[in-house]
């Protein structure tokens, strides 16, 4: 093999830019096979690397790297590693050829044989021979990247260099700017920071890493390989808090920070501060205690950005932490010198507290909370000294508004002693003194007068019930009482009984039992009352919700409350109604758990159960809503069923089957209206198995076609609907082999029907075989589509396309387990969605072109929006159709679809926008039948969003008379569309001004 030949080729490949890919592989792998030898192609390039030209010794280098970089570890013999790495330290002061050198190095460092004293010589080398800064960034990139493998790597070899380790690394960065290298750098220092004792270089390496603070700089977008200025700045912070040593340095730097006019500059000193109180050593920070509180106490008054606040009482929060002794200090002269740190907050506080106005008092308490939150100490200092000034004022003043100022101050101060860790010494003291004021006993008044007051004293009611062991069994119960009353009666002003029930969900995730014990009785009761107003009822349920929503500690107790009144009777029609939603919603987040099975058995057998049995012996009369109560119940009864194991659900489906399925497959002749109201819950639950679960029918065919022939045949909507959804999720979660045997056995049931149970036999099967990407599927929609041009039930068979892709309840849903091929919905607008423009184009009856629209809109309003824009060019011209012919909802999803192609794909329908869809929107927004609430604020977004991604040469045309439509608009009768109207009308007025 004339290795020499290969090279040379290569050489001149390098210098021509051309594709040497051929060549490198030829060299790795007559290496790897052992058909020549590493040290033949360094020979081979000899004259490369001896040449006076750097060109020459460049392209030699890089031919080296190339290889080295490919070779498999085994190809490199051991011997010859550090002979190898010697001559590339020897090289590395030839300037032109330090890239591939460095490349050449990383790819030996990953070698066993690559030991510490490799390391220490590279690092010398590069820190003596290599100027960084004067490379570009590629280079200084794989500078950055070396070291930090080295780092990894081999520890060791850097502890062992020690000082000339950090002096040659701060050299190394010292002006460096591309964030790219930056961020490795940064990295780098935590690591070294712990390998090496930088006590004798801390300036050096503090000086080169805080003249970065604080970073700021722009990503380039669409550039997946940038960084984000938040990972920098994070990097940067952990290299400044990375080492006590900084401590000294950096505290008042960064104290000096927090005085930026900039918010960002802000934020991100205080982080910083928040990180560096758990680095540095406590005492660093006392010197500059007072600085820091005097301007967080200004940012926290100014509060001109939340962000701000909350960065400015996490970092107080923080210092205090780190500079409060510890709750077993002996040493009396720590104490004294942190009660002196704790008066910089303190003073100004109480001054503040004793004047006859208190200003800024919400400011006030979260500055003592921050503080007295920081240690128990400190808890016990602010409690000590706030509590009896606030304490004594209350007592003397009658004024509601410095009542309520002095309670506010008061609940931040109290909740630093919920943690049972620092609770304040002093509370017990005063705890006669903290009931009096807020008066455990006393009810919250009805009318809307002082009600502020009121609602600051349920916080303080709450809080004393969250003090650890502070109320008594009798106090606690009086207190939540207290707090119950408040949610249950109706206020004049709605914020009472909204914060008092957002103060029983908090209690019910930290004292459940006592909330099962006290306040649930309380609203089980309430519900009960006799001529209870409806307000009233939705008000107690949507409490008593939240709660177990929140807390699932009580969920089975609120749940089985509610069941046991809806099953006593104890409701009247509308009222029943909103307790099983209730409790519909409460199941649904109780078997979204983790442990959704064990869950959802017990609800199975202590609330579905018993609610389905009252429901089979309940008189339909006796509730309006009846079937909308069933509803909610079978939608209760899937979330539980659906997660039970398969053995479970076949041992109940038995019992099922004997008490629905003779009423289900019966003619609707000899069957009562009641007994049909109940079979959506059988369809529920049967809809909810898993694929896998047997029913028990002796011949599924049978059973099958049974369902279809009774569809086919009833006269009660109800059974027939039910009927078509188990049918549709049996033979959606069969295998193929039984699907075509069930779908022949409905078809053949079918064959003759094309009256409306006929059209709807086809939707359904369309839902459940499309979903499987079964081609029979297809065949139905096919055969739906002649229907409409053959106007036979037209306008159905076209609603009836929501079917077939839109949500439902239980039937072929993921949540009950149906079977959802890969790209089915991809499949069914490649296939249908050109179908339909084709009989739309051929169609010449008006009414025949709007039901094809119907269908079409019904199609893609359920598409992924990719799948959308795929072929979004044909569709435009039928969705501006639809527009037109179509009405309410369907129109609005026709503009919406508009909206979403203008925001992703502007360009597309740039053509159209002034000819045909700004004239199609403001005709949308007069007042017809066919301009709904819906329509009119569909299309005043898309005019909204016109202006923002069209420049005014492409709209000035119709600017005017889109003003003048949206002028109209603003006096529109709907209040949410006349908000539209003027937000539209400042956008499109405001675009010639933009272009000025």
């Amino acid at each position: 093999m004339d290795i020499q030949r290969i090279v040379d080729a290569y050489i001149i490949g390098l210098g021509d830019n051309a594709d040497n890919t051929s060549f490198r592989q030829a060299l790795v792998g007559h290496i790897a096979k052992g058909d020549t030898s590493l040290l033949e192609l360094v020979q081979a390039l000899g004259e490369y690397l001896a040449s006076e030209e750097a060109s020459r010794r460049n392209k030699g280098l890089h031919v080296l790297a190339d290889v080295l970089t490919d070779l498999p570890q085994e190809a490199i013999p051991a011997q010859a590693t550090a002979k190898l790495v010697q001559f590339f330290c020897s090289r590395l002061s030839d300037s032109t050829c330090v890239s591939h050198i460095l490349t050449s190095i990383d790819a030996l460092q990953r070698l066993p044989s690559f030991t510490n004293k490799c390391s220490t010589d590279v690092l010398r080398a590069l820190f003596k021979e290599v100027h960084v800064q004067s490379f570009q960034h590629s280079t200084r990139s794989a500078a950055y990247g070396l070291l930090d493998q080295i780092i990894r790597n081999h520890p060791q070899a850097v502890q062992t260099m020690g000082n000339d380790m950090v002096l040659g690394f701060a050299q190394m960065l010292d002006g460096e700017k591309d964030p790219r290298s930056l961020m490795i750098a940064f990295q780098i220092i935590p690591k070294l920071a712990e390998l090496v004792d930088i006590k004798n270089n801390v300036e050096d390496i503090f000086e080169v890493i805080f003249c970065y603070f604080p970073i700021t700089f722009k990503n380039r977008e669409g550039d997946p390989s940038t960084i984000s200025p938040e990972s920098l700045k994070k990097a940067l912070r952990a290299a400044i808090t990375c080492s006590p040593y900084f401590g000294e340095m950096a505290v008042k730097p960064l104290v000096e920070k927090t005085t930026a006019a900039s918010s960002s500059v802000k934020i991100d000193a205080y982080e910083t501060l928040v990180a560096a109180a758990d680095a540095y050593d406590a005492k660093v920070f006392i010197p500059e205690m007072e600085t820091l509180v005097e301007q967080i106490r200004e940012d926290v008054e100014m509060a001109a950005d939340d962000r701000v606040v909350d960065a400015a009482l996490e970092a107080l929060e923080a210092v205090y932490r780190a500079v409060s002794p510890a709750t077993d200090s002996n040493e009396s002269s720590d104490m004294s010198e942190t009660a002196t740190l704790l008066d910089y907050v303190l003073k100004d506080s109480i001054f503040q507290l004793t004047a006859d106005e208190i200003k800024n008092p919400d400011q006030i308490g979260k500055l003592l909370l921050v503080t007295a939150r920081s240690s128990a100490y400190n808890c016990n200092v602010i409690s000590d000294a706030v509590l009896p000034i606030v304490l004594e004022r209350l007592g003397a003043t009658e004024v509601l508004t410095l009542r309520r100022e002095l309670m506010d101050v008061l609940n931040y101060v109290l909740s630093a002693s919920c943690d049972a860790n620092r609770k304040a010494e002093c509370l017990e003291a005063d705890k006669d003194n903290l009931l009096n004021v807020y008066r455990l006993d006393a009810a919250v008044p009805l009318d809307k007068e002082y009600s502020f007051l009121h609602i600051t004293r349920l916080k303080g009611i709450t809080l004393l019930i969250l003090l650890p062991e502070f109320l008594n069994h009798d106090e606690l119960s009086l207190a939540l009482q207290t707090i119950s009353q408040a949610a249950i009666e109706r206020n004049e002003d709605e914020n009472v009984n909204k914060e008092a029930t957002h103060l029983l969900v908090q209690l019910a995730q930290s004292t459940p039992e006592q909330i099962k014990a006290t306040a649930l009785p309380l609203f089980l009761d309430a519900l009960c009352e006799d001529m209870i107003a409806a307000h009233k009822v939705s008000r107690l349920l949507n409490a008593l919700g939240a709660i177990g929503i929140a807390a699932s500690n009580v969920l089975l107790t609120i749940l089985d409350g509610i069941g046991k009144i809806v099953v006593a009777d104890k409701l009247n029609s509308s009222h029943c109604l909103l307790a099983v939603t209730t409790i519909r919603k409460m199941v649904e987040t109780a078997v979204a758990k983790d442990n959704a099975a064990d869950t959802s058995l017990e609800l199975l057998n202590n609330m579905v159960n018993p609610l389905l049995e009252w429901v089979c012996k309940t008189d339909v009369t006796t509730y309006a809503n009846w079937q909308q109560i069933v509803v909610e119940l079978a939608k209760a009864a899937v979330a539980v069923f659906s997660k039970v194991e398969q053995k479970e659900q076949e041992q109940r489906l038995v019992a099922l089957f004997d008490r629905y399925s003779a009423v289900a497959l019966s003619p609707s002749q000899t069957s009562t209206d009641g007994q049909y109201q109940t079979l959506p819950i059988f369809s529920a639950m049967l809809c909810a198995c898993w694929p896998q679960t047997n029913i028990p029918v002796e011949d599924k065919s049978a059973f099958v076609g049974d369902l279809a022939a009774v569809a086919l045949s009833t006269q009660n909507d109800i059974q027939r609907d039910v009927c078509f959804e188990i049918l549709a999720s049996i033979i959606n979660k069969c295998t193929s082999v039984e699907r075509s045997k069930l779908t022949k056995s409905v078809f053949d049931r079918a064959e003759k029907d094309c009256g409306l149970a006929g059209i709807l036999l086809r939707h359904w099967l369309a839902r459940a075989l499309i979903a499987c990407n079964d081609q029979a599927g297809y065949e139905c929609v096919r055969w739906l589509l002649a229907q409409i041009t053959q106007r036979s039930y037209s306008e159905q068979a076209a609603d009836g396309f929501n079917i077939i892709l839109g949500n439902h309840d239980w039937a072929v849903t993921p949540e009950t387990h149906g079977v959802f091929r890969l790209l089915f919905k991809q499949r069914f607008y490649a296939t249908v969605v050109p179908e339909i423009t084709s009989s739309f184009k051929d169609a010449n009856d008006d009414s025949i072109k709007t039901d094809l629209l119907v269908a079409l809109t019904h199609s893609v309003q359920h598409m992924p929006k990719n799948v959308l824009m795929s072929g979004i060019s044909e569709v435009i011209p039928l969705l501006l159709s639809a527009i037109r012919l179509t009405v309410d909802k369907l129109k609005a999803t026709s503009i919406r679809t508009i909206t979403m192609v203008i925001f992703e794909t502007p360009e597309t329908v740039k053509d159209e926008i002034v000819t045909s869809i700004i004239p199609q929107l403001t005709s949308s927004l007069s007042l017809t039948k066919a301009n709904t609430v819906h329509v009119r604020r569909a299309a005043l977004d898309t005019l909204s969003l016109i202006p923002e991604k069209y420049p005014f040469s492409t709209v000035q045309a119709a600017r005017k008379n889109v003003l003048d439509a949206l002028s109209k608009a603003r006096d529109d009768h709907k209040r949410l569309v006349r908000n539209d109207a003027v937000k539209a009308y400042n956008k499109w007025f405001g675009i010639e001004d933009k272009l000025l």
